[in-house]
C-alpha cells in the first residue's frame, strides 16, 4: 500500500521539490493531505490531494497520515518534526535539518527511541545535481591526481532584496549559509568528511534589510595529511549576492595531474519550476545544456567532460525504499549527515565572530 504523505506548506519548496516526486511515484506514496493557512487556495495549488487543513494538530492525530513532508519556514523545522515522530509518523524534511545541532541530535535520538523507530529523511537534494554527480564521478575516476584545491560556488546577482520572503529575515536558522551554504557544505562533507579546521568570512554585502540577515559568505575547509590524504587539501567555499557574469563558476579542482572546471547550474529547478513544469518522464528532464559541461585539462591536453543526469527522482526512490522497508541504513541522505552540515554552520558563525580558524569539534 502506497504510503500517505500530508505535505506541510505550500511554498516553492511543496510545489517544486516535493510534490511532483510524491506525484511521480504512485506505488509509494498519496499526496494526503495538505497544511496551509489557506486551505482554499491550497486547494486551488493542489487539487489531487484528499484533504486540506490549516492546523497541524489535524495532521498529527490522523491516523491514516504515514509520512509529513515539511516545507515550512527554518523556525519551525524543529517543532513540527518533533511532534510528528512523537506520533508516530516518519518525516521528509527540508534543508536545514535544524537551527541547531543540538536540536538535530535532539530529533535523531527521539526518532531512533519510537517503537518501531521513525526515519527522518534530510532533502539534501543537491547530493543529486547534475554537476555534483559529474564532478564526483571526474574525482573518482583518478584523472586529476591528488587533490590539491577545490573551489565550489553558488552564486547570484540580486543587487536588492526580493521582498515578501521570510527567507531574507534574520535569526537563527536563517540567511545565505542555512540557504545556499547548506548545499555546498552537505556536498563537501559527502566528498571529504568533515575537515580538520575552517575559516569564515560572512556578511551581509549589500548593506540592505535586516541588519542581521547574511546575504553571502566565504569559507575555507583545511584538510590535513594526517587524515589519509597524499598532500594537503583546501576547499574554499563561497556563495555571493553580487556576481553579474554570464555563466557563474560552480566548481573548479586542481590536482597534481590536471583540472575540472565546471560552469552553470543543475538544470532540475528550472525545469521543475517552468510554466509548464517539464515531466519527469521527459527523456530531456535533468540534462544540462552542451554549453555548460565541464572542461578536464592534463599535461596530455583538454577534453569536454559531458554531464551525468540530474537525479533528484532518485532521492525519493531511495526514501520510498528505506520508508517501506523501515532499513534508516539506506536512506539516501542520514539526518546525522544533515546534523553535520549545521555543526559546520556553526562552526562557520564561530570563526566569522572570533576572526581565527577554528578546529572541527563535535556539538
Amino acid at each position: 500500500m502506497p504510503l500517505n504523505v500530508a505535505v506541510l506548506g505550500t511554498g516553492m519548496s511543496a510545489k517544486v521539490f516535493h510534490v511532483p516526486f510524491i506525484r511521480a511515484l504512485p506505488e509509494h506514496f498519496t499526496l494526503h493531505t495538505i497544511m496551509s493557512s489557506n486551505p482554499e487556495s491550497a486547494k486551488q495549488r493542489f487539487p489531487d490531494a484528499k484533504k486540506y487543513v490549516s492546523d497541524i494538530r489535524d495532521v498529527l492525530d490522523d491516523k491514516d497520515i504515514d509520512v509529513v513532508c515539511v516545507c515550512t519556514p527554518n523556525s519551525t523545522h524543529f517543532q513540527y518534526t518533533q511532534l510528528a515522530v512523537s506520533k508516530g509518523k516518519h518525516v521528509i524534511l527540508e534543508k536545514p535539518l535544524c537551527a541547531t545541532s543540538k536540536e538535530c541530535d535532539t530529533l535523531i535520538r527521539l526518532a531512533r527511541s519510537q517503537s518501531p523507530p521513525r526515519l527522518i529523511a534530510a532533502f539534501q537534494n543537491r547530493r543529486f545535481d547534475s554537476d555534483f554527480l559529474t564532478l564526483t564521478k571526474v574525482l573518482a575516476s583518478g584523472e586529476l591526481g591528488a587533490l590539491s584545491e577545490l573551489e565550489t560556488r553558488y552564486d547570484r546577482f540580486r543587487p536588492a532584496l526580493k521582498g515578501g520572503t521570510w527567507k531574507e529575515l534574520g535569526g537563527v536558522g536563517q540567511g545565505v549559509l542555512y540557504d545556499l551554504g547548506s548545499h555546498l557544505i552537505d556536498q563537501v562533507l559527502t566528498l571529504f568528511g568533515p575537515p580538520a579546521r575552517l575559516w569564515a568570512h560572512v556578511a551581509n554585502s549589500r548593506a540592505i534589510g535586516d541588519e542581521n540577515f547574511d546575504d553571502s559568505f566565504i569559507a575555507h575547509f583545511f584538510y590535513d595529511t594526517r587524515e589519509g590524504r597524499e598532500i594537503p587539501l583546501v576547499v574554499n567555499l563561497h556563495a555571493g549576492i553580487l556576481s553579474c557574469v554570464e555563466q557563474q563558476l560552480r566548481f573548479a579542482a586542481k590536482g597534481t595531474k590536471g583540472s575540472f572546471v565546471k560552469y552553470g547550474l543543475d538544470a532540475q529547478e528550472a525545469q521543475l519550476n517552468a510554466s509548464p513544469p517539464l515531466p519527469l518522464s521527459d527523456a530531456s528532464f535533468g540534462v544540462e545544456d552542451p554549453s555548460i559541461h565541464g572542461t578536464l585539462t592534463t599535461a596530455s591536453g583538454k577534453r569536454t567532460v559531458v554531464s551525468e543526469k540530474g537525479a533528484y527522482l532518485e532521492w525519493y526512490q531511495g526514501v520510498a525504499r528505506a520508508l517501506e522497508s523501515g532499513d534508516a541504513s539506506i536512506l539516501p541522505v542520514k539526518p546525522e549527515g544533515a546534523r553535520d552540515v549545521i555543526r559546520a554552520i556553526e562552526l562557520c558563525y564561530e570563526s566569522a565572530r572570533s576572526g581565527s580558524v577554528v578546529p572541527w569539534t563535535k556539538f
